[in-house]
């Protein structure tokens, strides 16, 4: 087959965005990025786009209709992976949240399954474990009857999951021993602070001690005042990965733009999506509860919120159009710095990606005020 070229207004190759460039395609996979000079015919042009590899999406419950709690199984995963595919996302951790320990190893032995049919090229890059060891006192949406205090041997069987693939795990560390999170860190498990009441020491203990990154940074989390800086204090004032839902509900604009320029290289986005997310649904279930979609929002009839309605190409958006983010830090956070924290760096780079997993971002649907603050 011969080898063809793809050329656009400009190329986000994983850590900048590049003009006057095209992509070598040998065999329907990028095998390098040349200068237009240095290319030997021209170059198919796509136009006023940004070609990018796909997305990278560390937290998502559910999408297209499905929910992964409700229906533990290789076709929810499937249908995840279809809705995913609509919306410029080709990998993600599915994630389940609170419940029973039966439904957990459930979700191991089917993401194992998969991946061991897979690989990573399917979507589903491993496992996203959301409690049940967080903290009564900062539950969200999950279900408190589930909630507990993790036990040695519940430990180590799920550690064992970590040696097959990416296994992030989201913990409240008041109800760990030290000891449990550095076992846990050293199983090669990616662990992250979230759904925690946890003290500023406490937090910034297990930092020190093996917790990685944090989950839906400023939700459902002890936040941060003068006297007392809680999780989020800990958060701020640590060398750690940040997880953000980029909807602008969950966080605001402005809260946005101060993490971005406090935490910069180390701030990924994620979707945090739930059975809504690409469908018309305006009521769904979650946690047992009836949940409703309204002005954006997915909330219980108390109004509590729970997940999100919201895609990795529009949560791009809102951070460059919403929160002055130039677009290529924005990428790095759909991209790079999710690739970054699964130590697997390659996700993030476009050569070796199969051309069905390139997307391009139309600079029409950004202000041309973003766009010239982006694209220099």
């Amino acid at each position: 087959m011969a080898i063809n070229y793809l050329t656009a207004s400009y190329i986000f190759d994983g850590k900048q965005l590049l003009t006057n460039h095209s992509l070598v395609v040998d065999n329907e996979v990028v095998v390098a990025i040349k200068p237009n000079s240095h290319i030997p015919q021209q170059a198919h042009d796509l136009g006023n786009v940004v070609i990018t590899r796909g997305f990278i999406d560390l937290q998502l419950n559910g999408c297209g209709g499905v929910l992964f709690n409700d229906d533990i199984s290789e076709q929810t995963l499937e249908t995840m992976y279809q809705t995913c595919l609509k919306y410029a996302t080709t990998s993600f951790l599915p994630t389940l949240i609170t419940t029973d320990m039966n439904s957990v190893a459930t979700a191991f032995e089917v993401v194992d399954k998969w991946i061991n049919r897979y690989g990573n090229t399917r979507g589903v890059l491993g496992l996203h474990l959301e409690g049940p060891f967080i903290s009564r006192e900062k539950p969200g949406i999950h279900d408190t009857n589930y909630i507990h205090k993790p036990q040695d041997s519940e430990l180590k069987q799920i550690a064992a999951y970590a040696k097959k693939y990416p296994l992030k795990m989201t913990i409240a560390p008041e109800v760990f021993s030290l000891q449990q999170i550095q076992f846990l860190n050293q199983s090669g498990v990616i662990l992250s602070i979230g759904h925690s009441n946890a003290s500023y020491e406490i937090a910034k203990a297990g930092f020190e001690n093996g917790i990685k990154t944090a989950t839906h940074v400023f939700n459902a989390m002890s936040g941060l005042s003068g006297r007392n800086p809680g999780v989020v204090g800990a958060i701020m004032n640590s060398d750690c990965y940040v997880g953000l839902i980029a909807d602008l509900i969950h966080v605001s604009p402005a809260n946005i733009e101060l993490l971005y320029k406090l935490k910069n290289q180390r701030l990924y986005i994620v979707t945090d999506a739930v059975t809504p997310m690409g469908t018309n649904l305006t009521e769904f279930k979650l946690a047992g509860k009836k949940m409703l979609v309204q002005d954006g929002k997915c909330v219980d009839e108390q109004g509590t919120i729970g997940g999100a309605n919201i895609t990795m190409n529009q949560s791009l958006k809102n951070l460059v159009v919403g929160c002055n983010i130039p677009l290529e830090d924005a990428l790095k956070m759909a991209l790079t710095v999710p690739a970054g924290l699964l130590n697997q760096l390659q996700l993030g780079n476009i050569i070796n990606t199969p051309v069905a997993n390139l997307f391009t971002i139309d600079l029409a649907d950004y202000s041309p005020q973003n766009v010239r603050q982006c694209l220099v």
